[in-house]
């Protein structure tokens, strides 16, 4: 059955994320949070949808009283300045012209993708990195230009790319949640 094999390679693949990836991942995140540095979440398609939900779960869930905030957003939220910018100039500067307008030295920069070489999220890292932001890419097992691009790159062995979307979900959920738990601790 189809969904058994999907099942089982969701499970493979996220047995086979290297764990101190993602602590360093969550790290970046809470440095971001204590430090008050501005987080991006660039994503196309499934993945500019997994970017908003990160901007949900990181912006507002994770919130507890009178805690720090996490300055997260997502370019692709913006549909009227995202349109303009593909309009107006080309498809792969919908990323980096938002960047050029918030973007300062220390933020982090994270881009989930499947092929791990999207145009728009090529720019907006090669110009992260010059900006001297952080930069983090998720991406399916493509050998995709990010790799090359991020200062951590969680490289997913899949192809597929609904496993690789479900996973980006999942790290979120996973960090989002540890990271509120940690702030409930912090407060008592």
């Amino acid at each position: 059955m189809f969904f058994d094999n999907y099942s089982d390679e969701l499970q493979r693949t996220l047995g086979a994320i290297d764990r101190s990836d993602i602590e360093k991942l969550e790290a970046c995140l809470e440095e971001a949070r204590e430090n008050g540095r501005r987080v991006f979440v660039l994503g196309n398609g499934g993945s500019a949808a997994a970017a908003s939900h990160w901007v949900c779960d990181f912006g507002k869930g994770i919130n507890i009283g009178d805690s720090k905030r996490l300055k997260i957003f997502a370019p692709s939220d913006h549909s009227s300045i995202f349109t303009a910018y593909g309009n107006d100039n080309a498809y792969d500067q919908t990323m980096v012209e938002q960047l050029k307008n918030f973007l300062e030295e220390g933020d982090l920069v994270i881009s989930l993708s499947v092929s791990g070489s999207s145009g728009n999220l090529v720019e907006a890292q090669k110009y992260a990195k010059a900006a001297g932001a952080k930069t983090i890419c998720i991406v399916g097992d493509y050998n995709g230009s990010l790799i090359g691009l991020s200062d951590l790159s969680i490289v997913l062995p899949s192809k597929n790319y609904g496993v690789v979307e479900d996973i980006h979900l999942i790290l979120e959920h996973a960090i989002s949640q540890d990271m509120k738990r940690a702030i409930q601790n912090a407060q008592g």
